[in-house]
């Protein structure tokens, strides 16, 4: 993160190496099937708030399929759970589960799912970057020095990652349509 650096950079950084990676390399590590109290205590060791009535309600609304025998839930539960714990402060459960809808489980969807969502964590790396570069060139077109300088590039570097999020937002919303036509 050539671009950013200080306070800026660290919160990024931070946010860059969120929890979903070591959550995702437990998923992958983890072969056997456990009860719905395990579930709960594997994501409490990740720091992820997930409750019983959470995930019965995620089985009930159609987003997890049912646990086998009743009570068992498997890694690609896990794997579902993790992707609905990245996704949920941004979509809507029912935008979450039509994304679910055509994935079946396996062990070449979970791998391929961890490939994705690496790559999207590089792409917005350099993606950051260049936002950056465009809100400290922003900043400088108005002037400020000094403390009034660092505001302005740290607002406009908000704005810029809003702006990105929005547009994806609104792309995932065209796609999450034209899959239920």
């Amino acid at each position: 993160m050539d671009e950013l650096s200080g306070e800026m950079g660290a919160v990024f950084a931070k946010l860059l190496n969120a929890p979903q990676k070591n959550l995702l390399r437990d998923v992958m590590n983890y072969n056997d099937s456990m009860t719905i109290s395990q579930v709960v205590k594997f994501f409490e060791r990740q720091g992820a708030e997930l409750t019983k009535p959470m995930i019965q309600h995620y089985v009930r609304v159609g987003l997890l399929p049912p646990p086998e025998d009743k009570r068992r839930y498997t890694r690609f539960h896990l794997l579902l759970l993790a992707m609905v714990e990245q996704f949920k402060g941004i979509y809507a459960l029912d935008e979450i589960a039509s994304a679910f809808s055509g994935l079946n489980p396996s062990e070449r969807l979970i791998g391929l799912f961890q490939d994705m969502s690496g790559y999207a964590v590089d792409l917005w790396r350099s993606t950051l970057n260049g936002v950056a570069g465009k809100a400290r060139e922003t900043a400088a077109e108005l002037g400020p020095e000094g403390q009034g300088a660092r505001e302005a590039f740290e607002a406009f570097m908000l704005l810029g990652i809003m702006s990105q999020s929005a547009a994806a937002r609104k792309s995932v919303s065209a796609l999450i349509s034209g899959v239920e036509e």
